[in-house]
């Protein structure tokens, strides 16, 4: 099981930046798959069993990264939100901001990316261990639908922020195999699919659309159906 750790003591904290600085320099040079925590322990120059300590797996430490991206995402999904009214920039902003927290480790989540998609691999977004992060990555995705000049129905406002999640895996994965310069044919798909969906969206308010809205609504059931919920808040383990 993965577990997000707690951090109590300034000395701890630091050894678990140790710890995770020396993992993540070992993803790069040994794969991760090639990497044990014994190599990452003898990298951050401390025992096994301290790395353990801090981190249960490797599963653990990539999952810290992204609690850590989702902070951050977060406190600029806010700012923007303050700043203005349009979804398509809120929305924008909010995707490309995360790719560009990514792109430090991208040949790292290259790999976790494509390895990683099956529902029962613990790093894969559907999996139930992610539970807690997805959860918090469609209320970020509804901060930026609420309060914004997005028009769609009622009908399908609920099911908008889990569509747009799974939009954005989709992103992801196009932007895990984009050998464009700096990934731009993925920004550029970003842009184009926002033009041609918010209009889409305000589509849904005609008279004739139930038929439309219905089938959007089976779509989101059927994607859905691959996610592993778990209900139950991670573990949190005291440090040293």
């Amino acid at each position: 099981m993965i577990s997000a750790t707690s951090k109590k003591t300034a000395k701890a904290q630091k050894t678990r930046e140790i710890i995770l600085k020396a993992a993540l320099e070992q993803f790069k040079e040994k794969g991760y798959g090639g990497t044990t925590m014994r190599d990452i322990a003898k990298q951050a120059d401390v025992s096994v069993g301290n790395a353990y300590y801090y981190f249960q797996s490797k599963e653990e430490m990539i999952l810290e990264v992204f609690v850590r991206s989702q902070r951050d995402a977060e406190i600029r999904n806010r700012e923007t939100c303050r700043q203005t009214r349009s979804f398509k920039t809120r929305f924008l902003d909010l995707q490309f901001h995360r790719l560009d927290l990514l792109s430090e480790h991208r040949e790292l989540f290259v790999v976790l990316t494509q390895a990683g998609i099956h529902p029962d691999h613990p790093l894969s977004p559907f999996s139930a261990e992610m539970a807690f992060l997805r959860n918090e990555a469609t209320a970020l995705i509804s901060e930026s639908v609420e309060g914004s000049d997005l028009k769609v129905t009622s009908s399908l406002r609920p099911y908008l922020p889990r569509l747009l999640w799974l939009f954005n895996l989709a992103i992801i994965l196009f932007w895990s195999l984009d050998g464009s310069r700096e990934q731009k044919n993925t920004r550029r798909l970003v842009e184009l699919s926002l033009s041609l969906m918010v209009p889409l969206f305000g589509l849904t308010l005609l008279p004739l659309a139930g038929m439309f809205n219905r089938m959007v609504i089976e779509i989101h059931d059927l994607l859905s159906s691959m996610i592993r919920e778990n209900p139950a808040p991670p573990t949190h383990r005291k440090t040293k």
